[in-house]
């Protein structure tokens, strides 16, 4: 008999091994396999697979050693890269932090979630539909897998209780006022997260785990302040560049300048990835290192002063260019994969490890998603890590005013009033230049595109809900 969500055509693969007492194998020559000791030798067709996805705040892919930084800021993380695949250009689906974790949760783009503004920010903003379901749920819903989450943000218990549905342990360091998270390091997480590991090392487990760091305010332990130190310049556009006018000076960075800055954010890097480094170090000392997949990735980037801009609230490369490393202990090693990838990835390719015997059995996922694959607009990564398929060729990302529109080598930016910037981001990597005014040709041909993308999402059927949403999101601008 097959224990609970598992069907009993996987046998034959294991003949002479005959399933028996409820998880047990035996065979005709004494040996005994428990069903967990079965499923890291088999994992893909037993399908329990540990999974342990970080999603790291604020962590820009270009700062990390492993996509080429020249300094070596994540030696954890790289030895994930060294171990699995490496993803070149992922992306986010929407920016910040509340729609972009929609979008990880759901595996939708903020058009069809509508979660555009964490609602701190906007108290009248939309809320996530009640109908859409989240990854945990889908997992939870199995049956068979402990659901768990350590999470730094106050948001989740308030305005995004939708990310708490289907964990059945979830874990929230902070415990007042609501701006305290930004004072919770990665370490406090870990001194939750380790205990609960190995408490349930013998359990078949999904694990999502939250670290605030690298974000402001850089209160990383006082031995990793300062790792790195130098005569760094941070490269602004020409001037009387106006990207976002009102959005409050530069007030609360680090005192110091922009070089410091930029040495105290690779100093929170080089900390959390630390941390990640504990948590893979007690699964070695668990015995379940090779029976978990790991996957790291980020909400989104930071602007670091390019553009006399700090903080997250726009499309620019800096801000929406995210890390995705994934390893799987039956999968490639060392691979780097091109070609687009985004948020909405996440959720298809996590659930390959935990595959659906049958829609999960209560009304309201039946109700929202009768037939899931078709209802995510993210797919699974696993075709393109095992060097098969093709990434995407273009792709939107969006915040809570801007869409940016990637069909290389050009990038169109719409902002809500209604403006348009072009970029040619392979001869101007930075998005310096602004070549709207050069390149009509383009210009138009690109804004045809994002508008039958936006007409293709929407179909007629509904307003878009980016208009619909009033606010704006934090993003600080330098003083010139």
């Amino acid at each position: 008999m097959s224990p609970p969500g598992y069907p009993h055509t996987f046998l034959p693969f294991f003949n002479p091994l005959i399933y028996h007492n409820y998880g047990h194998l035996s065979s005709p020559y004494g040996a005994s396999l428990t069903w967990r000791e079965l499923c890291s030798i088999f994992p893909r067709w037993g399908g329990a697979m540990n999974v342990l996805w970080f999603v790291v705040d604020t962590l820009r892919s270009d700062h990390l050693s492993c996509y080429g930084y020249f300094r070596r800021t994540s030696p954890n993380i790289d030895r994930l890269a060294e171990e699995g695949v490496l993803f070149e250009d992922s992306y986010a689906s929407a920016i910040a932090t509340g729609p972009g974790f929609t979008s990880l949760f759901t595996g939708l783009a903020a058009i069809n979630h509508g979660f555009y503004l964490t609602p701190w920010n906007v108290p009248n903003a939309p809320l996530l539909d009640d109908r859409i379901v989240t990854l945990p749920e889908l997992i939870w819903a199995r049956g068979d897998y402990t659901t768990a989450a350590f999470d730094n943000l106050i948001n989740f218990r308030s305005h995004m209780k939708q990310f708490v549905r289907g964990f059945e342990f979830y874990i929230n360091v902070t415990r007042s006022p609501a701006w305290l998270h930004h004072h919770i390091t990665a370490g406090e997480v870990n001194r939750r997260l380790l205990p609960w590991l190995e408490s349930h090392a013998d359990e078949p487990f999904f694990c999502f785990v939250h670290y605030w760091d690298p974000h402001t305010p850089y209160n990383m332990p006082q031995g990793f302040r300062g790792k790195f130190k130098g005569d760094l310049e941070v490269r602004r556009a020409p001037g009387g560049y106006d990207y976002v006018p009102g959005w409050g000076p530069a007030d609360r960075l680090p005192e110091g300048g922009d070089g410091l800055s930029i040495d105290l954010y690779d100093d929170e890097v080089f900390y959390v990835d630390h941390c990640i480094g504990e948590v893979l170090e007690k699964l070695e000392e668990l015995g379940i290192y090779d029976e978990t997949v790991v996957m790291v990735t980020s909400d989104h980037g930071e602007d670091l002063g390019l553009h006399g801009l700090w903080g997250h609230g726009t499309v620019h490369e800096t801000t929406i260019r995210v890390p995705l490393v994934l390893r799987d202990p039956m999968g490639p090693k060392g691979r780097k994969v091109s070609g687009f990838v985004q948020h909405v990835d996440n959720l298809p390719t996590i659930l390959e490890y935990f595959p659906l015997q049958e829609r999960p059995g209560f009304d309201r996922v039946r109700a929202c998603m009768p037939e899931l694959p078709d209802k995510f607009d993210g797919a699974s990564l696993l075709p393109l890590a095992e060097g098969k398929g093709r990434a995407r060729e273009e792709i939107v990302v969006e915040s809570g005013e801007h869409r940016a529109y990637i069909s290389p080598p050009w990038k169109l930016i719409w902002h809500k009033d209604g403006e348009l910037e072009l970029f040619n981001i392979i001869e101007d990597p930075l998005e310096l230049y602004d070549r709207s005014r050069d390149e009509k040709a383009v210009l138009e041909e690109i804004s045809e595109k994002l508008h039958q993308w936006l007409e293709g999402n929407l179909k007629g059927e509904r307003p878009d809900p980016m208009l619909a949403t009033e606010g704006t999101w934090t993003c600080y601008i330098g003083r010139r």
